[in-house]
């Protein structure tokens, strides 16, 4: 059993993001001890880490909701959850798309400065100049 201060060390949340997953009932309930203080299992913390790998990819908590529930609900939901997470799934990949595009444009920019860095003639450059010269490669 682990103290919220535990808890939150192990999964780098602080302890009122434990406190608002367990209200929005994210979490199942958490065990209390003789004190009223919450007592995390290694199964919370597990749930735990499954909302952040789900937050982490964008999937709106009201989603991750409905995702609890019908997890909760049990086998009967199985089709439900299967077709979330498929279109979850999707999702992550158009994600991964959108940041490898980011990456690359920022990859290529950081080349262009590298390059403008290396020959002092550019420091006059006015910023449509450089613009030309970084989309069309002209001077």
């Amino acid at each position: 059993m682990y103290s919220a201060k535990e808890a939150a060390k192990i999964t780098g949340l602080s302890t009122a993001t434990l406190r608002y997953y367990e209200k929005e009932n994210l979490l199942p309930p958490i065990a209390r001890n003789n004190q009223k203080y919450r007592q995390y299992t290694d199964e919370d913390i597990e749930w735990i880490k499954m909302i952040q790998c789900m937050r982490m990819a964008n999937i709106p908590i009201h989603s991750i909701k409905d995702y609890v529930s019908l997890l909760i609900q049990g086998g009967e939901t199985l089709e439900q959850r299967f077709v979330m997470v498929q279109n979850h799934m999707e999702d992550i990949k158009k994600q991964m798309i959108s940041l490898q595009n980011a990456f690359d444009l920022t990859q290529k920019k950081l080349s262009f400065y590298e390059k403008l860095l290396a020959d002092s003639s550019y420091k006059e450059m006015s910023y449509s100049e450089e613009w030309k010269l970084f989309n069309h490669g002209e001077n």
